[in-house]
């Protein structure tokens, strides 16, 4: 009869952490594509152009190699191509799949404590709606954490059934979404400890394959970790050294536990001067200070055996491990996607809170739960409009963080796209007098320039541009043709001719250079040169409006007087 009534028990819990899940993100559904989505999907020629090979490259801009992420993006792009419902909706059926999974986890490894089923539920319940995860659920290209951390909690559970196999298949998948889910393998350990079932010999599948998931991850990203260059303004940790870098990042590890404590001003961006960094002890010393005494409690807590905040704290610091920059510097200084894993430790520690409440006075205990599960969700529903589109979510940033740079470049990106010409030129400038040698920012501001015709100002930014931008970065031939177009429009054919000669002897496989070539030949009554690059231009982009429009014009018979838009 216990046995019937708690298997009844467990599924109404389940169906209640499910629900409410759904519950909670089903106002996503109506989101759109926003910032990462760009690259990670529209742009992205492994997802349009599905091809095994195309899965197991890294992604060009930023070395990035998660084949089973981009494999979810690819048949989401085979179904629905780009409407973006499916692809929310698999997020959303992901992060319910997650909480459940956590739940299981939870309710297994603490099966030897009192009212382990109310503890699961009650941090299950928190982690379904934290508006924390709104960042790794309601932008698709989130879908990275889900699938890494939901396939590393499959991969737990089964090992806790003792299916060994089946467990090994989802830490490959989990590896195979993020490399940050390598922290599982630590993970099955330490609750294998907790339930004095530490055998070694049995992790001996867990640890080979993941030493050579990393050795070849290794390889394939050419022989280093992440990115192959972390930009001073996506993470400017990485510029410190390491003793300087790791204080901050600590500074940063508490600022994680404030959002998460309280989640008011969320933000998709915390790049360049969105956090102050410090040189001295007297502004890092308490972040130091404090950490030292949350791994000695931790240490405590294995030491007397408090098998539930080990637990905790094994999730919380386990999860930040790889990505807190603290080991290595990574590519971000700090992300909301990122506490996706480190939350369900912080969970777990208020859900064991919540039952030394509970203990005392159990209605005021479920008072109190309600209360707050009603004001995270309220918080989760309306941070999830902020990724309606571009406009909303950059706008919403502006309160959150007004120092990134970044922040303000891409909404004044995005104005710009609107043709909201006064707004852009102001976030542009602000980007600027943020981070002067922004050389994005400085190039996009000169093509605005350009087409409110104040040509000698655009072309002193746009040179800035390309002087800042490194020789051996792609950006610098990007920039280096939008120069030679401002330049073409302004009658400087000649210098034009000049820098596109450069850059097709460098790139000879990047199309705008050629159709902006072929341009300034027409323009300079040089029909026959023009022709040529023109087909050159479409031979390698078919889809390259400017050549086409160039031909169409030579193909009329049209004299080089009725000059053709050089973009």
């Amino acid at each position: 009869m216990e046995k019937s009534l708690s298997v009844v028990n467990e599924r109404t819990h389940i169906l209640l952490v499910g629900g409410i899940t759904l519950l909670v993100y089903a106002n996503s559904l109506a989101n759109g594509f926003t910032y990462d989505d760009e690259a990670y999907i529209l742009h992205n020629q492994a997802v349009k152009s599905f091809s095994v090979s195309g899965l197991l490259h890294p992604v060009s801009f930023n070395n990035v190699l998660r084949p089973v992420t981009f494999l979810s993006f690819a048949v989401n792009w085979a179904i629905g191509h780009t409407h973006p419902l499916g692809y929310h909706l698999l997020n959303v059926l992901l992060h319910a799949g997650v909480t459940l999974m956590l739940y299981l986890v939870l309710r297994t490894l603490l099966e030897s404590q009192h009212a382990a089923g109310t503890i699961a539920l009650v941090a299950a319940l928190l982690f379904a709606v934290h508006p924390i995860h709104s960042e790794a659920v309601a932008s698709i290209a989130g879908r990275s954490e889900l699938l890494a951390v939901g396939f590393g909690f499959a991969a737990w559970y089964l090992h806790l059934r003792q299916r060994p196999s089946w467990s090994v298949v989802c830490l490959c998948l989990a590896l195979l979404s993020k490399e940050s889910a390598v922290v599982f393998v630590p993970l099955i350990v330490i609750g294998d400890y907790l339930r004095g079932r530490l055998w070694l010999p049995r992790y001996g599948w867990l640890i080979g394959f993941a030493a050579v998931y990393l050795v070849t991850f290794w390889k394939l990203e050419g022989y280093r970790w992440g990115e192959k260059r972390v930009a001073l303004l996506d993470n400017p940790l990485a510029s410190l050294p390491a003793g300087l870098r790791i204080l901050n990042a600590l500074r940063v590890a508490w600022k994680y536990l404030a959002l998460q404590m309280y989640p008011a001003r969320l933000s998709y961006d915390y790049s360049y001067n969105a956090i102050r960094l410090y040189g001295d002890w007297r502004h890092t010393a308490l972040a130091l200070a404090g950490a030292l005494v949350v791994v000695g409690l931790w240490i405590w807590a294995i030491w007397t055996r408090r098998n539930g905040w080990v637990l905790a704290g094994a999730l919380y610091l386990g999860g930040f491990a790889v990505t807190a920059n603290v080991l290595v510097a990574t590519g971000t200084i700090m992300g909301e996607r990122l506490a996706y894993l480190p939350s369900a430790g912080l969970c777990l520690s208020a859900a064991l809170l919540w039952m030394v409440v509970a203990r005392r006075d159990r209605r005021w205990a479920w008072t109190i739960l309600s209360v707050v599960v009603l004001a995270l969700t309220v918080r989760t529903t309306i941070r999830n409009q902020d990724w309606r589109d571009n406009l909303t979510l950059y706008s919403a940033a502006m309160h959150a963080v007004p120092g990134s740079a970044k922040a303000h470049f891409n909404l004044a990106s995005e104005f710009d796209r609107l043709g909201q010409t006064g707004e852009a030129r102001a976030e542009y400038a602000q980007a600027i007098r943020i981070y002067p040698d922004y050389p994005e920012a400085i190039e996009n501001s000169g093509l605005l320039e350009s087409r409110l015709g104040h040509d000698q100002d655009a072309r002193k930014l746009l040179e800035t541009a390309v002087w800042l931008t490194p020789n051996s970065s792609p950006d610098h031939n990007f920039m280096t043709v939008n120069l030679a177009w401002h330049l073409t429009k302004t009658g400087q054919t000649e210098d034009a001719l000049r820098l596109l000669d450069g850059v097709i002897a460098r790139w000879s496989v990047y199309s705008p250079a050629w159709s902006n070539r072929a341009v300034a030949h027409y323009q300079r009554g040089e029909v026959g040169a023009a022709r040529s690059d023109a087909e050159a231009a479409l031979r390698l982009d078919r889809a390259n409006a400017q050549a086409q429009t160039l031909l169409n014009v030579l193909n009329a018979g049209l004299p080089p007087e009725e000059r053709v838009s050089s973009k």
